[in-house]
């Protein structure tokens, strides 16, 4: 009897089993769902013009900037900077100083020419007196040589006489007049040991210190004038046709700011670098808040080619498969379908499509790269009904 009833609760045990595990397949099936939308932005495909970019670097430099050297003679020879008066950064005027100069050295000079000078002035006074004298000698000889009392050979002395005397006149006249120089030289260099500052403007870098020694080819100091500056690039020949003088242009200075700033075309040349083969392009800035800095480091965004009303995307909607580029068009379930697209003047921001697509339709611009062929997409912002 035992073996009955324990035999019936086993069979009894297996039909429980057997439901609930029927059960549970049946709930996977029930709670079975669809993969994952992939999240992207979709914007259309418009008609736009599209312009091309070409960037160029180059140095800020101000549009007035001078180098500042001691106005001293080349007979003064190397002065001794005494004080500098100045630091990169300063705000000064035309005519300020910058650098003073050692006048002792200058001074010594002066006292040696003027009397070098008094001295040759004097020997010139003492050898008038004298050509004077051999002067009238000479006369005298030549109306007694005429009259046969004396004989050729002392016409001869006396005019030999008077002619070294007159040599020797010239000499001295030279000598004066090179002493006079040196000593005009050396007042003007003395009136000089204050170097001054050429134009009005901001000083960009000091060159020397207290106790160097300079020169008159020694730049001292350079100053700019920073309200305006000018960046020059050289533009490659295929591109400088499209580039106009008055233009408007982008300029980045990264050092100043993330932002750019914009700069005016000033001048295009006309004929190329002999040695570069590149053409000068001159953009000029202006710095009313002084944040630009001449010697900053500036990149020059300059429009060339222009396509006009074409089929544009923004550039995040152009992928790279290999050497082909696509787009993914999203349809109105969702799908996005990849479609191959040839691309024309393209920008930082836009892509001319020539082939491929039309005005209108959407493409994914963000998550373009998480998706392949077919993928189901859930747009989450853009151009398109969601």
């Amino acid at each position: 009897m035992w073996e009955r009833v324990r035999k019936v609760l086993a069979g009894l045990a297996v039909l429980v089993l057997l439901g609930t595990g029927a059960a549970g397949c049946g709930n996977k099936k029930e709670q079975a769902v669809e993969p994952a939308q992939i999240p992207v932005q979709v914007e259309k495909a418009r008609l736009a013009d599209v312009e091309k970019i070409a960037v160029y670097s180059g140095t800020l430099r101000g549009v007035e900037e001078a180098v500042a050297y001691p106005k001293l003679s080349a007979a003064a020879g190397a002065v001794k900077v005494v004080e500098v008066m100045v630091k990169p950064g300063d705000r000064v005027s035309q005519g300020q100083t910058l650098i003073r100069l050692d006048s002792g050295d200058l001074e010594y000079q002066i006292r040696a020419y003027e009397a070098q000078l008094a001295g040759l002035v004097a020997q010139r006074e003492g050898a008038q007196v004298r050509l004077s004298n051999l002067k009238q000698t000479l006369d005298r000889t030549r109306f007694l040589y005429d009259q046969g009392a004396v004989s050729k050979s002392d016409l001869e002395r006396a005019e030999t006489e008077y002619e070294a005397a007159v040599a020797g006149l010239k000499q001295l006249d030279a000598g004066i007049a090179g002493a006079q120089a040196n000593l005009d030289n050396a007042r003007h260099s003395l009136a000089n040991c204050s170097v001054p500052s050429p134009i009005s403007g901001i000083v960009g870098t000091v060159n020397v210190g207290e106790g160097d020694s300079v020169t008159a080819q020694t730049p001292v100091a350079t100053v700019s004038n920073t309200s305006r500056l000018e960046v020059q690039v050289n533009v490659a020949e295929a591109e400088v046709s499209y580039v106009k003088p008055g233009a408007q242009v982008k300029v980045y200075v990264q050092a100043a700011s993330p932002e750019p700033f914009t700069g005016t075309v000033d001048t295009v040349a006309t004929t190329a670098d002999s040695r570069m083969k590149t053409y000068p392009v001159k953009i000029l800035l202006d710095n009313p808040k002084g944040m630009l800095k001449s010697g900053m480091f500036a990149e020059v965004h300059l429009p060339t080619m222009v396509r006009h009303q074409v089929v544009a995307v923004p550039q995040e909607a152009v992928v790279a498969k290999g050497a082909r580029r696509v787009v993914y068009v999203v349809d109105s379930k969702s799908v996005a379908h990849e479609r191959p697209v040839t691309v024309g003047v393209e920008n930082e921001n836009l892509a001319e499509i020539t082939e491929g697509l039309k005005a209108g339709e959407p493409v994914v611009v963000k998550g373009s790269t998480l998706i392949r062929d077919g993928d189901k997409v859930k747009v989450v912002a853009g151009g398109v009904d969601k």
